[in-house]
């Protein structure tokens, strides 16, 4: 892994996934965390944010009635809000009803303190079918550092689809590392010939950190 990357960045891509070991270990550095990713160009929340906006630009241009994808009466679900970068992001560009679920009690703790949020949740595992308090609630879902090397399989874009309305978004970034390993691309183009999202828009290689760049895709969840 690149030299560039703290050490604590390189411990959260080595956990494989491991439910139990990724909630301690965020729990352990969430005193620290937004100090370490921004010495390190943390571009990933504004750039997830703008490829949302430009995807609800592209569908209004369309469907004027989608307007409702971006306002202050957005519902918007920050699914692995940690301590709320991609949240400050969302305010920046004027969505105000936000709620954050993440699997980390402490990085939550953190993230209330912003007062971003509405509501939080922690414990939430994104690799599992949302409870039903959470099901098919939001009109905008961002995942945004989820999809990365050690965390979650891209199959699991089949449960986060899940916490989106019928005709609502789900904008995720995909680390570039990460991408490759594990054939994101293939897998995000089985679910939309499958039918499970529709895919609105895709930027690629934009800033993520310092060590690499990211892609960054909105899906829609299809109206049925």
């Amino acid at each position: 892994m690149p030299e560039e990357m703290t050490e604590s960045m390189r411990r959260a891509m080595s956990l494989a996934g491991d439910r139990a070991k990724l909630e301690a270990f965020y729990d352990q550095w969430a005193a620290s965390y937004d100090e370490d990713v921004a010495e390190h160009d943390y571009g990933m929340p504004e750039a997830l944010v703008s490829t949302l906006l430009a995807a609800v630009r592209d569908l209004t241009a369309v469907d004027p009635g989608l307007v409702r994808l971006h306002g202050p009466d957005t519902d918007v679900l920050d699914a692995g809000c940690g301590t709320g970068q991609v949240g400050r992001a969302l305010v920046a560009a004027g969505y105000r009803i936000i709620d954050g679920i993440d699997l980390s009690e402490a990085m939550i703790e953190v993230a209330a303190t912003t007062g971003l949020y509405r509501r939080l949740e922690a414990g939430i595992d994104l690799t599992k079918a949302p409870p039903p308090h959470l099901e098919a609630k939001a009109d905008v879902v961002t995942v945004g550092g989820v999809f990365t090397v050690g965390h979650i399989p891209p199959e699991s874009l089949v449960q986060i689809a899940m916490l989106a309305r019928p005709g609502g978004l789900i904008a995720l970034s995909t680390r570039r590392s990460y991408q490759e390993e594990v054939g994101f691309e293939l897998v995000s183009e089985r679910l939309v010939d499958d039918g499970i999202v529709e895919l609105v828009r895709r930027e690629q290689d934009l800033p993520y950190t310092m060590d690499s760049t990211g892609d960054y895709w909105v899906y829609r969840r299809p109206n049925r």
